[in-house]
């Protein structure tokens, strides 16, 4: 089955530990995300394979999954590749990281495509090449579905902080890649496990950018993500005032408590609204998995 259209959140599990690839669904988020690449050291590439191959074959598979191999521009990659078109895995995604031209995804989708023909493909944008490629990269192949905006290793290749300054042109250039593209933009993991009001920050500044999610490392940083993506009672509100004077008016400019509004703030108050009627319907869901969690 194809990729859920809106993805907030993608929890990264490394494919070692078994007992945990269903976390994702546990716990609410929308994607669950086996990990063959950076989580995962050498050694211990083959058994990974093995295990998310089995996983993703197995009758016992919960929830939406996405497999993130590695490039393509390795030998580990390739043999992820291989085992895929081996294998009777049935991921909904499959994740290809750095990448640096629209080649490397259109050739991905051409191994991939006869033998998983709704398969949805992802790319993370986490070097200098990839930024500066990534109009073309978002347009390389229509089964792209979301670009992934990878922080910590464009940050170490710079030689500059992981901050929210230094990567700041970096994401904005992903994101207007991504909306030309009509592809989803989904940001990186926030990496402090604890500083969950910082997490909840800088999730409401990239969603201000243009994204529409973020990749977790931890099960407690899912709804968090979650609620920082929904729009808050104050911009429902006056979300439904634009619209409630645009369909009594004529077009053209209006005021709408004391602010000037034109057609393009009226396509802003829908989005507003369609996101909150999504999330009005993943909400329970959302609160449900807390529950069985333990949590509050």
């Amino acid at each position: 089955m194809p990729m859920p259209l809106q993805c907030r959140t993608f929890l990264v599990t490394p494919a070692l530990d078994p007992t945990r690839f269903d976390k994702a669904e546990e716990v609410g988020a929308d994607l669950g995300l086996l990990d063959l690449e950076d989580g995962v050291p050498q050694a211990l590439k083959s058994e990974a394979r093995r295990l998310a191959i089995a996983h993703l074959s197995g009758s016992r598979m919960r929830g939406p999954m996405c497999l993130r191999i590695n490039s393509l521009r390795t030998e580990a990659g390739l043999r992820d590749v291989l085992a895929l078109l081996e294998s009777d895995a049935r991921p909904d995604a499959v994740m290809l990281p750095k990448v640096e031209s629209p080649a490397e995804l259109q050739q991905l989708d051409a191994l991939l495509g006869a033998r998983f023909p709704e398969l949805s493909l992802l790319g993370i944008i986490e070097t200098a090449r990839g930024v500066e490629a990534v109009d073309s990269i978002a347009m390389a192949t229509p089964r792209l579905r979301g670009l992934i905006f990878g922080a910590a290793d464009l940050s170490a290749q710079l030689g500059v902080p992981l901050s929210w300054e230094s990567m700041l042109y970096a994401r904005s250039r992903i994101a207007i890649a991504a909306a030309i593209a009509g592809v989803n933009a989904i940001d990186s993991p926030f990496f402090d496990l604890v500083d969950l009001a910082e997490l909840e920050d800088e999730t409401r500044r990239v969603c201000a950018l243009g994204y529409t999610g973020k990749i977790v490392i931890h099960p407690d940083q899912v709804r968090v993500v979650h609620t920082a993506l929904r729009p808050t009672s104050q911009m429902v509100a006056h979300a439904r005032r634009v619209l409630a004077q645009a369909s009594e008016g004529k077009g053209g400019i209006q005021v709408v408590g004391g602010s000037m509004i034109g057609p393009p703030l009226v396509t802003v108050a829908r989005r507003v609204l369609a996101t909150a009627q999504f999330e009005e319907v993943l909400a329970p869901v959302v609160l449900r998995a807390g529950v069985r969690n333990g949590d509050p």
